[in-house]
C-alpha cells in the first residue's frame, strides 16, 4: 500500500509532525514504559534493558513521522531489523504485532493532542488517520517477514545440527566420548543408558513422497517433505525417550527402555506397519550395528503384514532375511517341485507346510486353524514329502524344509 505523494500532505500535518520528530526521545522514552506495562514478554525486555527498547522505539517512531511528514513510504530497514532483533531474543510474533499496533495507537493519540481538531476539516482528520495506519500496515508486514526469515533459518539451523548429530553418531566407535556427548545432547539422549533401535515402516497413508533415497529426519528431514511419523509419534505418546532419523516410507529410531523389551513390543503392537527392534544395547557407539540389527529385524516381517519382531527371536528367519539372494539360491532348492505345481495346487500345500510348523506338527491342531480334516493335512503332507522327497520325520529334512518355507516366505512375488 503507497503512501500519499508529498504534494497530498497539508501543510498543517507536516508541522505536527515535526513537532512530533523534535521530541522522539521522549515520545520512545514514555512508549517503552507503557509497552513495559501492558505486555509480560516486553516487561521483562524493558527490566533487563531498558535503553535498549527506547532506541529501537526511537529508530521506528523517527522513520515513521519521517515518511509521515513527507508523504513517502517508509523507510523500513528499523522494522525489518527490529523484526530479526525480537525473533533471535524469542519474543513472539504475536507480541511484537502487538507491540507495533499499540505504537500506532500511542503515535495517533499524540497526533490528535498536537493538532487543533476544532479547526480542522473532518477530511484531514481522516487523511492523518488513515496515514498512521497505512503506515503500522506495511511496518507490521516488513517486520513479519524479516522475524518469519529468522524463524526459518532458525529451525534449519536446528535440522541441520540435529542431522549432523545423527550422522555422527552412525559412526559408531570412530567417535570421540566429546562428540558422543555432543551428539546425546542435540538428540536429547543420555550418554550411557539402556537402548534400542526401532526401525518402522510407514503406514500407506503417512508414507512420503518419494525422494534421491537419502534418509531424511522428520524431527531431522533432510528432503524438507512431510514424513512418516507413525512409529516415534506412538512411542513419545506412551512416554519413551526418543530420537527419530525419517526418509520415504521408513524411519529409525533410538529409544530408551528403562522397562523391558516386552513393555516396548506391547506398545508397538498397535501400530498397523512392519517393525523391527534391535537388542539393547549400553553405548551410544553400538548405534551403527544397533541400526543393521532393526533393520534385519524389520525384514523377518513377511512382506505387507504388520506386527513387530525383536532381533533374534527367530534364528532361521533372521538368517533368511539377512541374505535373501543366498537363501533364494540355495534353500528353495527343496521346495522346487511344490512351487513348480499350478496356483491352485500349489497355495494349499504351503498354506498347510506353514500351518503344520506353528502347530508343532499336529495335524488336529493344524485341521483346527485350516478348518480342514485331519485327514486332509496327513494328505497333503504326504503329497509335499513326494515332491520334495524330504522325510518330514527326519528332524534334517524337517529343518531343510523349514529354511525353504521360509525362503519362500521372503521371496519376491
Amino acid at each position: 500500500m503507497v503512501s500519499p505523494s508529498t504534494h497530498s500532505i497539508a501543510p498543517a500535518h507536516r508541522a505536527i509532525g515535526r513537532t512530533m520528530l523534535n521530541k522522539v526521545p521522549e515520545l520512545a522514552d514514555r512508549f517503552a514504559r507503557l509497552l513495559s506495562e501492558q505486555d509480560d514478554f516486553y516487561r521483562e525486555v524493558y527490566r533487563v534493558a531498558p535503553d535498549e527498547l527506547r532506541k529501537v522505539c526511537e529508530a521506528n517512531f523517527t522513520r515513521a513521522l519521517r515518511a509521515f511528514i513527507d508523504g513517502e513510504e517508509p523507510a523500513l530497514d528499523a522494522a525489518r531489523k527490529t523484526g530479526r532483533a525480537q525473533a533471535l531474543k524469542g519474543i513472539p510474533l504475536s507480541a511484537v504485532l502487538r507491540a507495533f499496533r499499540l505504537a500506532g495507537s500511542f503515535v495517533y493519540q499524540d497526533l490528535l493532542e498536537q493538532a487543533d481538531l476544532s479547526s480542522m476539516p473532518a477530511d484531514q482528520i481522516l487523511q492523518i488517520s488513515s496515514q498512521v495506519w497505512q503506515t503500522i500496515d506495511v511496518y507490521s508486514a516488513s517486520l513479519a517477514s524479516a522475524y518469519n526469515e529468522v524463524a526459518t533459518e532458525s529451525e534449519q539451523h536446528d535440522e541441520w545440527t540435529r542431522r549432523s548429530a545423527w550422522l555422527e553418531l552412525l559412526a559408531g566407535h570412530r567417535l570421540e566420548p566429546s562428540a558422543v556427548h555432543n551428539a546425546a545432547q542435540v538428540l536429547g539422549l543420555p550418554m550411557t543408558g539402556r537402548f534400542v533401535v526401532v526401525a518402522g515402516a510407514a503406514a500407506a497413508d503417512d508414507r512420503a513422497p518419494e525422494a534421491d533415497g537419502t534418509d531424511t529426519n522428520v524431527t531431522v528431514s533432510e528432503a524438507g517433505e512431510a514424513a512418516p511419523v507413525q512409529v516415534s509419534r506412538l512411542l513419545r505418546s506412551t512416554g519413551y525417550q526418543s530420537a527419530w532419523r525419517t526418509g520415504p516410507g521408513s524411519e529409525i529410531g533410538i529409544v530408551v527402555v528403562e522397562r523391558d523389551l516386552r513393555t516396548l513390543r506391547e506398545a508397538l503392537e498397535s501400530t498397523p506397519v512392519a517393525v523391527g527392534v534391535s537388542t539393547p544395547f549400553g553405548s551410544l557407539r553400538d548405534v551403527p550395528a544397533a541400526v543393521e540389527r532393526a533393520r534385519l529385524a524389520q525384514q523377518c516381517v513377511p512382506p505387507g503384514v504388520s506386527g513387530v519382531a525383536v532381533y533374534g527371536d527367530t534364528p532361521v528367519t533372521t538368517l533368511v532375511a539377512g541374505a535373501p539372494t543366498l537363501a533364494r539360491e540355495v534353500a528353495l532348492a527343496p521346495l522346487a517341485g511344490v512351487l513348480e505345481l499350478p496356483e491352485a495346487e500349489r497355495t494349499p500345500l504351503l498354506d498347510t507346510l506353514r500351518v503344520w510348523y506353528e502347530t508343532a506338527g499336529s495335524a488336529k491342531v493344524a485341521a483346527g486353524e485350516l478348518f480342514v480334516h485331519p485327514n486332509t493335512v496327513r494328505y497333503r503332507m504326504r503329497r509335499v514329502q513326494e515332491l520334495t522327497s524330504l522325510d518330514v520325520s527326519n528332524p534334517v529334512a524337517v529343518a531343510e524344509l523349514y529354511v525353504a518355507l521360509e525362503a519362500h516366505r521372503f521371496a519376491p512375488s
